[in-house]
């Protein structure tokens, strides 16, 4: 379950994939009483009807080939229609990864979700839609939760010489901040929601286990912001990304700081995850703390904006009471969408009315369009490698998040699926599934740079 903002989504019909019936199991079969003398009108007769035999299949062959004509080209939104097999349209995602298919790959995002839908997401932990972790208020009271077994639930192994689809990828020279959703006191969502078995804390730490193997396989170096089953605040995960965004930069020659000026930020933002507290008082929002951006996190923001090779992946679940909702969602952050948001929390937020909470200028400076790409990378991939993932709510979403909006990096929260819903949770507990989820997040950062380099 995401840490912070609204969730709105549409339903939307679901296509229904039919088998097509073999046409190549015809056979001919021989008479059990051959005649020794044969008519020759009946043997014209006979070669006439072979003659039509095979007529009708060429015919068949060419019909399928005219009407089955979308089965191997990409539309505009990059899906492969297979018009002949159901009424609607059955539609796969399919994208290449090789140079000459560059031009192509980045016409596929020509149409960018940009509009937001109708109603808002239910949600099965009873968020409040407006203020979850905006402001970074957030107080959670979970009974037992500090003793979860990180290895619950016990994750099914049927493949295990499962194979990574692109192993020639080259990410190196690229670093990934990873961020496990949740965890400790914070169990995210869980199910059943009365008497749970299953805790999102479990499954998004796994998740990134399997998808930094990947992509240091890769060749990325790769950070993760817990590593076990314990309590991180959001904004401990914040000061954990600014100072590995400083040691980068300084090695890369990007540091714009004098060394003193960079101790003390760097400092700051140590106290922000010893305190390891997400509310005004507690002060462990540190420099990151009010709206807008303070003269120290714009200086951040400003640095880590240029670190072009640096990307931040927060990995999540998602949840529905209706549990009518399922797959995958992307969330990411543009100006735009943090602005209007916490000006509306200004009028409804009591964390916004306290008097030590600071009040600034909106900041302008995010990478909209590149965390807007990022998303759509990220969707199509996973889709298009696990078609169950297809989402009926809206697959990317510019909206408000504490782990994107308050830093300077390129960056998406990945809803992988809902883990209300039985089908995505069965698929979740399959450990082949979750390789090929992070086989295909992998490859949606791969793409995600093939776009961005030229």
């Amino acid at each position: 379950m995401k840490d912070i903002l609204s969730t709105e989504t549409t339903e939307k019909h679901e296509a229904i994939m039919e088998q097509r019936p073999d046409q190549n199991n015809m056979q001919t079969i021989p008479s059990s009483h051959p005649q020794e003398h044969t008519d020759p009108s009946r043997a014209r007769s006979g070669k006439n009807s072979g003659y039509k035999v095979i007529s009708i299949l060429l015919a068949l062959f060419l019909f399928f080939c005219a009407t089955g004509g979308g089965l191997y080209y990409l539309n505009r939104k990059g899906y492969v229609d297979i018009p002949f097999l159901t009424s609607t349209s059955t539609r796969t995602k399919k994208y290449h990864k090789s140079q000459d298919e560059k031009s192509k790959i980045r016409n596929l995002f020509s149409e960018i979700h940009d509009s937001k839908p109708s109603s808002p997401s239910p949600s099965a932990e009873g968020d409040d839609p407006e203020d979850a972790g905006s402001a970074g208020s957030i107080d959670f009271d979970f009974s037992e939760t500090d003793e979860i077994d990180p290895d619950d639930p016990v994750f099914t192994d049927d493949n295990a010489n499962h194979q990574n689809s692109n192993p020639s990828g080259d990410l190196s020279g690229k670093f990934i901040i990873l961020d496990p959703g949740h965890g400790g006191r914070d169990t995210g969502c869980v199910f059943p929601f009365n008497n749970p078995n299953y805790w999102e804390c479990n499954f998004t730490l796994h998740i990134v286990e399997k998808l930094k193997a990947q992509l240091e396989s890769r060749g990325a170096t790769v950070y993760v912001t817990r590593s076990d089953n314990s309590w991180v605040s959001l904004y401990n995960r914040l000061a954990q990304t600014h100072l590995i965004c400083m040691d980068i930069a300084e090695k890369q020659g990007k540091l714009p700081f004098s060394a003193e000026h960079a101790e003390e930020l760097r400092q700051s933002l140590r106290e922000s995850i010893e305190i390891n507290e997400d509310t005004v008082a507690s002060g462990g929002m540190g420099l990151m703390v009010g709206s807008g951006a303070g003269p120290e996190l714009q200086e951040l923001m400003e640095m880590e904006k240029s670190l072009d090779n640096v990307l931040f992946l927060s990995v999540h679940l998602n949840s529905s009471e209706s549990r009518t909702l399922h797959g995958t969602q992307i969330y990411y952050v543009t100006d735009e969408s943090v602005i209007e948001s916490e000006n509306r929390q200004m009028r409804t937020n009591s964390e916004f009315k306290r008097s030590d909470f600071p009040k600034r200028d909106p900041y302008y400076g995010r990478n909209n369009e590149k965390n807007s790409l990022l998303a759509e990378c990220l969707y199509d991939n996973i889709v298009g490698d696990i078609p169950e993932f297809e989402t009926n709510a809206h697959p990317t979403v510019a909206d408000n998040y504490a782990v994107l909006r308050e830093h300077g990096l390129t960056g998406a929260l990945i809803e992988t699926a809902f883990l209300s819903d039985d089908n995505d949770r069965g698929m979740l507990c399959d450990e082949n599934i979750i390789l090929q989820i992070a086989d295909s997040i992998s490859n949606g950062v791969e793409i995600y740079y093939a776009n961005v380099s030229d």
